[in-house]
């Protein structure tokens, strides 16, 4: 009787045992989600602002974003233009008033004294060819009806007098982009006095360097690629002789400097849109020192730019236009 009561405890506590976990242990499932939710935070971009083009995405749980540093704007160049053929036929460019050399009374009556030209085998137009006139070393007139007298009054920038004593007038004819033409015949250059006459200074057969452009206010493609261009008498650079540039102005940390060493344009590119930039040229001999005489350096200011205006001047230079097919730069 002990014996069985013995054999049935044996089997009730195994029993106990077994239902209280005994035997081999569960194998437990890996919890997905957290490792799902660490690869979505390494890989997606936080809500918010987007970064700007260019930026790295910051993974999730902070960091500074990587910053993006500005392109540095190209650097304004200047480079050589092969001087435009000459016209055929070469246009022909007088001056027949006031004459030469003569006086056209005092400072009272000379402002509104005539200038007349007579220009032959240049047809001009609005926009189009024309003739440059200048008085002294004063920004050119654009002359596009060659038959209509010009005051000298008109010839002066505002402000300015006409005062007594010797001056030149210079006219030559222009292209479109406002190259001039360079051949013979298309120029001509002269004097008067105002008030008595007195001795000369101007010699005609000495080196003269008369500034054309750039000047005033510059639009659209005459920004973009702003043409210098003179024109030279008594000279043509080849005698070691040289013109040298400066231009300076509110997109320059330093001038651009250079020098001419053949009458032929150059043109700037790249330059910041801004005002009052300014540019001067100086006819130089083969040593470099400043030549003298009244038309041999001259500096322009008041130069302004503005590359994203429409233009309401003729072609820029490498686009040539009517009238304008042989003005493109060439290098």
């Amino acid at each position: 009787m002990k014996r069985t009561q013995s054999l049935f405890l044996f089997v009730a506590l195994f029993a106990g045992a077994a239902a209280c976990g005994g035997g081999e242990p569960e194998a437990k499932v890996p919890d997905e989600s957290a490792t799902t939710t660490d690869t979505t935070q390494a890989t997606t971009p936080p809500t918010g602002d987007t970064a700007g083009a260019g930026a790295t995405t910051p993974p999730a749980g902070g960091g500074d974003a990587q910053k993006t540093e500005a392109k540095p704007a190209t650097p304004p160049t200047v480079e050589d233009m092969k001087a435009s053929d000459d016209p055929k036929p070469m246009p022909t460019v007088k001056i027949t008033a006031p004459a030469n050399d003569a006086s056209v009374g005092d400072a009272a009556k000379a402002k509104d004294v005539e200038v007349k030209l007579d220009v032959k085998d240049w047809p001009t137009a609005e926009k189009g060819p024309h003739v440059h006139l200048i008085l002294d070393d004063h920004p050119y007139k654009a002359i596009y009806d060659t038959k209509k007298p010009v005051k000298l009054s008109e010839l002066l920038p505002a402000g300015t007098d006409l005062k007594e004593g010797e001056h030149t007038l210079v006219a030559f004819a222009s292209r479109p982009t406002h190259e001039s033409v360079k051949g013979r015949g298309a120029q001509t250059i002269q004097t008067f006095w105002v008030g008595k006459k007195g001795k000369s200074t101007f010699d005609a057969k000495k080196p003269h360097l008369v500034y054309s452009r750039p000047k005033g206010e510059n639009k659209g493609g005459m920004a973009k690629e702003l043409l210098i261009d003179f024109y030279l008498f008594g000279t043509q650079l080849d005698k070691g002789e040289k013109v040298k540039y400066s231009i300076s102005g509110p997109g320059l940390t330093t001038p651009l400097t250079g020098e001419f060493t053949k009458w032929a344009p150059k043109v700037v590119r790249n330059l910041p849109k801004g005002n009052d930039y300014e540019v001067t040229l100086e006819l130089v001999d083969k040593d470099g020192k400043g030549m003298e005489g009244p038309l041999t350096k001259t500096t322009r200011k008041g130069i302004s730019l503005d590359p994203d205006a429409p233009s309401d001047m003729g072609p820029a230079p490498t686009t040539g236009g009517a009238g304008a097919t042989d003005t493109a730069p060439k290098k």
